[in-house]
C-alpha cells in the first residue's frame, strides 16, 4: 500500500519525486466534486435499443482527481521496492549496523 504525504518529498535513494495522489471518478453523471480533475478519458457510448428502436448516447466519465496537496510513494519513503533495497544495501555496506 503507497504511503500518502502532505508535500511532495524525494526519494532518498534516487532523488524521484513523489507522484500525485490520485483518486478515480467513474460514472454517468458529470463530476460535482471540489477536486481537481488532473486527467479526463470520458468518452460517449451509444445504446441502442432494438425493442423501441431508440438510440441514446450517454458519456461515461472516466476521470482523475487530485486534492492539490496529497502525494504518494510506492514503498513507504522509496518510489520503488528497488531503491528502498539498494538504500539498504548502501547502508549497509556504508557500516549501519543496527544495535541491540
Amino acid at each position: 500500500m503507497p504511503q500518502i504525504f502532505k508535500k511532495q518529498m524525494a526519494c532518498p535513494n534516487c532523488g524521484k519525486l513523489a507522484k500525485k495522489h490520485v483518486k478515480r471518478y467513474w460514472g454517468t453523471e458529470p463530476y460535482k466534486g471540489n477536486l481537481i480533475v488532473i486527467s479526463d478519458r470520458s468518452y460517449k457510448q451509444t445504446i441502442y435499443r432494438t425493442e423501441t428502436n431508440v438510440v441514446n448516447e450517454q458519456t461515461q466519465y472516466d476521470l482523475g482527481l487530485w486534492d492539490g496537496e496529497s502525494y504518494e510513494m510506492y514503498c513507504d519513503y522509496f518510489c520503488t521496492n528497488r531503491c528502498a533495497q539498494q538504500f539498504a544495501k548502501d547502508a549497509f555496506e556504508a557500516g549501519f549496523r543496527r544495535t541491540s
